[in-house]
């Protein structure tokens, strides 16, 4: 059913993308939609480069710069899991020389790992160096020579601060945990696994012939100028990365892996880690947004989409998707900053979710399996002092708590009760009891009388 709403979507979001390639005269934007593990449809629009005309297609490669961050913290994570950090750590337990930083204001052992994940931690947004203006990046040993004129500058947690010198600082910790430099340790442990073939820090010979020419806006002309490059050299870890609408959907795609298991493979974080990573660590005070580690969360309407965007010289990115329907949206545009058109992200997923809920689903036809006998002693009407009703039935073959006659809600329900291996003992998946036991207490006949759940006992009425 949902390739069936997407393929009804595509002429409305081609004209969507083609309209804002000639208002925004943009030289190129390739657009991509995921859907649950693949690149379901692709656009190129526009010209990867101006001189040939080539449009852009999935495998050309774009400099993804912000977009890297969310690999960093993917990186952390990892370590995380191995015990050779923990998010409480200061970054001075890992990188000494950071107890030289200026505290103006905040303190230096508040700067830690989580809040430097999260841009809570007051740092300054870049390196007291040369940089963006200069295009001429730090290098890790002038970065690290710097830390002494590097200032924490608002009160750790007091603000959403973002900062790229931070996310340079986590690649040194991956770096000194692993004894690996930083882009050999995400090749290896993120990218290869993966198999992002076109996602690189640095370009080869082989992959040079697909990167898209990145442009600059002009004031005053229609041609935007031929954007100059520059490596980020020490703050690689927070924006180098080159990739493609087809490896950056793989990355997606990965993001909805929260039931894959245990780290292994191409399971390159544990499920629980991924969902780790996804809840929001601070919530703005209007909670339309929030901070999770390493991606941003986006509350429109009942939908919330995680997200980061990127911008370098010549290059635009936004990365979008919604865990539950496992959607995404991928958009590159090789112009930066560009008059608009990278909200086109945005909006292109939330014009498939609201097209999927518009769609009236036929509901199948029910198998209405008889009750088994094991279970029909538990079905019936239960009550706790002072009043609390519940309802103990068998739903799709499982035994549940509901709210009596129909109620949506009863304290612990509603619930689902899996067997153990004791026939008086129930465990609770979901709600308010969640991962305890619900105890029965049988009669002589071996007729149920109650259970005892979160210190209520629950009688048996009908």
């Amino acid at each position: 059913m949902a390739d069936c709403v997407l393929q009804t979507l595509i002429p409305d979001i081609e004209r969507l993308a083609a309209t804002k390639v000639a208002k925004y005269k943009l030289p190129g934007m390739a657009l991509g939609i995921i859907r649950d593990q693949e690149l379901a449809w692709f656009g190129g629009f526009g010209t990867a480069d101006l001189d040939t005309g080539k449009k852009p297609t999935e495998n050309t490669i774009a400099r993804v710069a912000s977009v890297t961050k969310t690999f960093t913290t993917t990186a952390i994570m990892q370590l995380r899991d191995e015990g050779k950090l923990k998010l409480e750590d200061s970054l001075a337990q890992h990188i000494p020389e950071f107890a030289s930083a200026r505290a103006v204001r905040g303190d230096v052992d508040g700067v830690t790992l989580r809040r430097l994940l999260t841009h809570r931690s007051g740092l300054v947004t870049e390196s007291p160096t040369h940089g963006w203006n200069a295009l001429d990046f730090p290098s890790r040993e002038e970065m690290l020579a710097k830390l002494p004129e590097t200032g924490i500058v608002i009160p750790q947690d007091s603000a959403f601060k973002y900062s790229n010198l931070a996310f340079g600082l986590l690649g040194e910790v991956v770096n000194r945990l692993t004894d690996t430099p930083y882009t050999e340790y995400v090749h290896t442990n993120i990218i290869e696994p993966l198999g992002l073939t076109s996602t690189v820090f640095d370009l080869t010979d082989e992959l040079r012939p697909h990167f898209f020419v990145g442009y600059n806006p002009t004031p005053y002309q229609d041609r935007p100028e031929r954007a100059p490059y520059a490596h980020l050299k020490g703050i690689s870890s927070a924006g180098q990365l080159h990739s493609t609408v087809g490896d950056l959907a793989k990355w997606v795609a990965f993001q909805f892996q929260t039931d894959g298991g245990n780290r292994c493979g191409a399971q390159i974080l544990k499920g629980q880690t991924l969902t780790e990573i996804q809840q929001p660590q601070y919530i703005e005070p209007d909670w339309s947004a929030g901070q999770c580690l390493g991606w941003r969360a986006t509350r429109i309407g009942d939908h919330i989409y995680h997200n980061h965007g990127g911008g370098i010289h010549g290059f635009g990115t936004q990365v979008w998707f919604n865990v539950p329907s496992k959607t995404g949206v991928v958009v590159l545009i090789n112009m930066w900053p560009p008059h608009g058109g990278l909200e086109i992200a945005q909006e292109v997923i939330e014009i498939v979710l609201n097209a999927d809920e518009t769609v009236a689903s036929v509901p199948e036809q029910p198998t209405l399996e008889p009750t088994p006998e094991a279970l029909r002693r538990f079905i019936g009407y239960y009550r706790a002092e002072p009043g609390i009703d519940v309802d103990i039935e068998v739903c799709d073959g499982s035994l549940r708590l509901a709210g009596h006659g129909r109620s949506p809600y009863s304290l612990h329900a509603p619930a689902v009760l899996e067997p153990t291996d004791k026939e008086n003992e129930w465990l609770v998946h979901g709600g308010r009891a969640a991962g305890e036991i619900a105890l029965f207490t049988f009669d002589d006949e071996n007729r149920v009388i109650s259970y005892e759940l979160g210190a209520f006992v629950f009688k048996k009425l009908i």
